[in-house]
């Protein structure tokens, strides 16, 4: 028995076309992604089931599978099924790896297929039940314990290893979160991670850095006699404020009017991220994602409402944001995944989170 090959025994072309379209590529493309997706899966899995604590989790995870729902993948993969099969992924991921082991697998693999990492998580999203489904498959009529999931993943290391492409490896990959609960032998253990303290990221200053290329770019191509005094102004501006914080009209720049209603779009952006860090981070409990309902529809309003302003920006601008949300939307998601995981609020807070990553998942294709 090959794990591997089962779990790509599973990927009909119906369903890679299904999976192509939902993630954004085409039919090979998809075959290659899924190619090195699963293996990578089963090797991160692999190294989860090397200690009691993580096989116990493991195990635990795998007891809670509908098996029934994963036996018609194309039909999970069609319509509102999709959104509910990538919610479960993203949902199953962050439990068991956590938020920095999971993009730290995500970021791996995009780098080695040379995508964006918002299309890879996606894609593990998708393929995570799909996986998990085959490992629990495995234990059909037994008891799914500890002991079990790591007898199970030891004969498989060498078809794990064999399957991984050239060049693609997970190095030191640990899941940190595992490493100071106490061992708990053959238990199941349940372990419930809490979300990343709510404030304002560091990483959301960074959002604006593709708008000021784009404005680079506009200065740059101006009359050469407007040039030189253009020069002077920007780097007075970059001196005088940080970049999260310039302002067009705070320059004293004449800027095209593409330029400024794409530096608005994303100091707008900037704020939607924040909001949604803030909302997000607070959830605890079911209680506490009442309390973030209202906050996140305004915010699902406020998105619609950008992209349609981004639509109407020119192809320049479109790519800025483009840019933009592609390189930052693997923070948001890794909180979501932290935040659905929680019992009771993945119900609650879906219908209103889900759209909204639709969206930003679509601004940054």
């Amino acid at each position: 028995m090959n794990l591997v090959d089962l779990v790509k025994g599973q990927l009909t072309p119906e369903v890679i076309g299904s999976l192509g379209s939902l993630i954004g590529a085409n039919e090979a493309q998809t075959k290659t992604a899924t190619a090195a997706a699963v293996p990578a899966m089963l090797s991160g899995l692999a190294k989860l089931a090397g200690t009691a604590n993580g096989a116990g989790q493991l195990a635990s995870a795998l007891g809670g599978l509908d098996l029934g729902s994963l036996g018609n993948l194309a039909g999970m993969l069609g319509g509102s099924n999709a959104s509910r099969m990538a919610d479960k992924g993203g949902s199953l991921l962050g439990s068991l790896f956590g938020n920095s082991a999971t993009s730290m697998i995500v970021e791996t693999l995009a780098s080695f297929l040379g995508i964006k990492s918002g299309i890879a998580r996606s894609l593990m999203s998708y393929m995570a039940p799909v996986v998990l489904g085959q490992i629990a498959s495995q234990f059909k009529g037994k008891s799914i314990d500890a002991q079990g999931v790591q007898s199970l993943f030891a004969d498989q290391a060498r078809n794990i290893s064999a399957a991984m492409p050239a060049g693609l490896s997970l190095g030191d990959f640990t899941a940190p979160q595992l490493a100071s609960k106490p061992a708990q032998g053959d238990r199941r253990v349940e372990h419930h991670r809490e979300p990343e303290p709510s404030g304002f990221p560091s990483w959301l200053p960074w959002l604006i850095l593709p708008l000021l290329g784009l404005g680079a770019y506009f200065l740059l191509n101006q009359p050469a006699a407007k040039k030189a005094e253009v020069v002077v102004d920007r780097t007075k501006v970059i001196e005088r404020a940080p970049a999260a914080q310039v302002e067009p009209a705070a320059t004293g720049l004449e800027l095209p009017a593409e330029l400024g209603d794409a530096l608005k779009i994303g100091k707008d952006l900037t704020g939607l991220f924040g909001g949604l860090t803030t909302a997000l981070g607070g959830v605890k409990d079911v209680a506490t994602a009442e309390q973030a309902v209202p906050t996140l529809k305004d915010l699902g309003l406020t998105l619609e409402a950008l992209k349609g302003s981004t639509a109407a920006l020119p192809a320049a601008g479109k790519a800025s944001i483009k840019d933009m949300v592609g390189a930052n939307i693997g923070g948001i998601r890794s909180l979501v995944d932290t935040v659905m995981a929680i019992p009771g609020v993945g119900d609650l807070l879906g219908p209103y989170i889900r759209p909204m990553l639709d969206t930003l998942g679509a601004l940054g294709l």
